[in-house]
């Protein structure tokens, strides 16, 4: 069949040029750039910014005048909401557009006008029935509401979380912020909330049903619940349940419902977990400049017969250090809370001031008290040789370590805020050297401090005290001795280098020792931060340390790398008092902060 040509009308043609001219038109990108002029208000400044859809998708140019202008009118609501979350409410938004130039320039312009301040924030029970009695009054404090202060509209809303779960700390665990009525007064520029409250009948705890236990016995899990069972309800210590099965490494989710029973008195209660896999294999590494490289590796069983025992085997291969060790923990010996922990360590020690080869075992009891504090007790029995160009000494050495330690910061290998305190002290003797009878011990404590609501600056601070009475420098076994410089120590200085060095450029040790370190932890984006440092540190010869002597300074600066298992830190410095033993820089690599 022959096939027929078609002829197009010519108005077709045109029309159909027309809309590819119209859309070519219509995809043309209109590049922008966006100003944005300060209120005065640094937070207000930043969380404008922060909202603006022009900002945030400056690199990505609307295909048309139209859309950019549609972006432009999208923000101006946006900062509307935002300048009242900052208790402007006054606001005026000016969003200038200038089409003529290339690329276009937009500038963002708001008069925020009076702050507002929140005047008055009042709890009532829901049409008008009278709160229970039994509550004690609540605070602004308790809410995280400050009168007199900007009214934020974050905080408010945030209250009403806070005011249930006062209520239900006091027994009510069904309370409920039905609603809450905020009032702008644009007279005097002052805002009013009240908080309308349903508290609900009180309860008391009633029977714990558990859920999705498979290894770990439910007796466990009993032992650790925060509630006896008739208890007045109390959103305390199920919170705190929670926490205490995190933190025991047997789970990783953890939930606990408070249910609505038959009996309005009673709320049943239901744990519901997922349980961790209860092996796992960890390595990890390390370098320094001085100390070489080092590796470790190590195989971990979380809950050896159901009960939560904890066995783990390691094992370090480094260019000075290297060791075998075994850690056996049984939880709950002699009642929730507290341990029983044992260790063996089998070392080789290849350090810049002695060679030691040398086992150890320990054994003891630790309690998790109140506040994150632990305290512990135990006996130790250590076997050493020790050598070095001139020495060699073997000795035995009993030991009851006494110890408590705090740790109240947010997170192990990053802290940001809180604290962390300890104290160590071992009484020692050899059986088979009389003189051989001491006491060593040393103080720790570091603090961090963020300087803004994020972790973006942090300031860490460290300090340290070591001490050792009964027994003198000669006799006190040098791998017994402290030391500082390196990488755990004052940075700058060589391992075990910051301090007295004899005439074979050896490092002496000291009886005692003293250490302090200074960092300004700085967040460039969310997984790059830099750190800039001082170290200082000596050792002396003396049971306590001689403060009024000079200490060794170590300066330098840090990168940082953020994962998801801890920063990957990287530092580079310099000594401050500079011997001719000493390198110009040092350099450490290792995962986690310096302290």
């Amino acid at each position: 069949m022959p096939l027929k040509t078609f002829h197009a009308p010519a108005w077709l043609i045109r029309g159909l040029a027309f809309a590819l001219a119209i859309g070519g038109v219509a995809r043309a990108e209109v590049p922008y750039e966006v100003t944005f002029t300060p209120t005065g208000d640094d937070r207000l400044d930043g969380a404008i910014e922060e909202a603006s859809q022009l900002s945030a998708l400056s690199d990505r140019a609307p295909d048309s005048d139209a859309a950019l202008r549609s972006r432009a009118a999208d923000d101006r609501d946006r900062f509307n909401a935002v300048a009242r979350a900052y208790g402007y409410y006054d606001d005026a938004v000016d969003v200038a557009i200038d089409s003529k130039s290339s690329p276009v320039k937009i500038t963002v312009t708001i008069v925020p006008g009076p702050q507002y301040l929140l005047s008055s924030v009042t709890v009532v029970g829901i049409d008008g029935k009278m709160l229970p009695p039994s509550v004690p009054s609540i605070t602004t404090a308790q809410l995280g509401l400050d009168l007199g202060k900007p009214a934020y509209s974050a905080p408010v809303a945030t209250a009403n979380a806070r005011i249930e779960r006062i209520f239900r700390a006091h027994g009510y665990p069904f309370a409920s912020v039905k609603s809450r009525k905020v009032t702008i007064d644009h007279g005097t520029h002052t805002m009013t909330v009240v908080y309308m409250l349903e508290p609900g009948p009180t309860a008391s705890f009633g029977p714990t049903s558990f859920k999705g236990l498979d290894t770990v016995h439910e007796a466990y899990v009993a032992r650790h619940l925060g509630w006896v069972e008739g208890d007045l309800y109390n959103v305390d210590k199920v919170e705190k349940t929670r926490d205490q099965l995190v933190a025991s490494n047997l789970f990783s989710t953890v939930a606990i419902d408070t249910e609505k029973g038959p009996d309005p008195d009673v709320v049943p209660m239901q744990v519901d977990m997922t349980e961790r896999l209860p092996r796992s294999v960890a390595i990890g590494g390390s370098y320094a400049s001085t100390e070489g490289i080092s590796a470790n590796a190590s195989w971990e069983h979380r809950n050896l017969f159901g009960e939560a025992e904890d066995l783990k085997f390691g094992l370090l291969v480094g260019q000075e250090d290297s060791a075998i060790t075994a850690d056996f923990r049984k939880p709950d010996i002699f009642g929730v809370g507290w341990d029983l922990v044992s260790n063996i360590t089998i070392n080789k020690e290849d350090a810049i001031a002695y060679t030691s080869d040398g086992e150890l075992f320990s054994t003891g009891f630790e309690y998790k008290g109140f506040h994150q504090i632990v305290i512990g007790v135990g006996l130790s029995l250590g076997h050493a040789t020790i050598t070095d160009y001139e020495l060699h000494q073997r000795y035995t050495l009993i030991g009851v370590p006494v110890y408590a330690k705090r740790d109240n910061t947010d997170d192990l290998l990053n802290p940001t805020i809180g604290d962390r305190e300890g104290i160590a002290i071992t009484p020692y003797t050899d059986p088979g050297k009389s003189s051989l009878t001491f006491i060593s011990g040393r103080i720790n404590g570091s603090y961090y401090q963020r300087l803004d609501d994020s972790d973006r600056y942090v300031v860490a601070v460290l300090g340290a005290i070591g001490a050792t009475v009964g027994v003198g420098l000669d006799e006190l076994p040098k791998d017994k001795r402290f030391y500082a410089g390196g990488g755990g120590s004052v940075r700058g200085y060589g391992f075990q280098r910051a301090g007295p060095i004899d005439s074979n450029d050896t490092p002496i040790g000291g009886l005692s020792s003293a250490e302090a370190s200074l960092e300004f932890r700085y967040k460039l984006t969310e997984t790059i931060g830099i750190v800039p440092f001082v170290d200082a540190g000596n050792v002396y010869d003396t049971a306590f340390p001689d403060l009024g002597e000079r200490l060794f300074l170590g300066a330098g600066i840090g990168a940082r790398y953020y994962t998801g298992l801890g920063p990957l830190r990287v530092d580079i410095a310099a000594p401050l008092h500079r011997r001719s033993g000493d390198r110009p820089v040092e350099i450490y690599v290792s995962l986690g902060q310096a302290f």
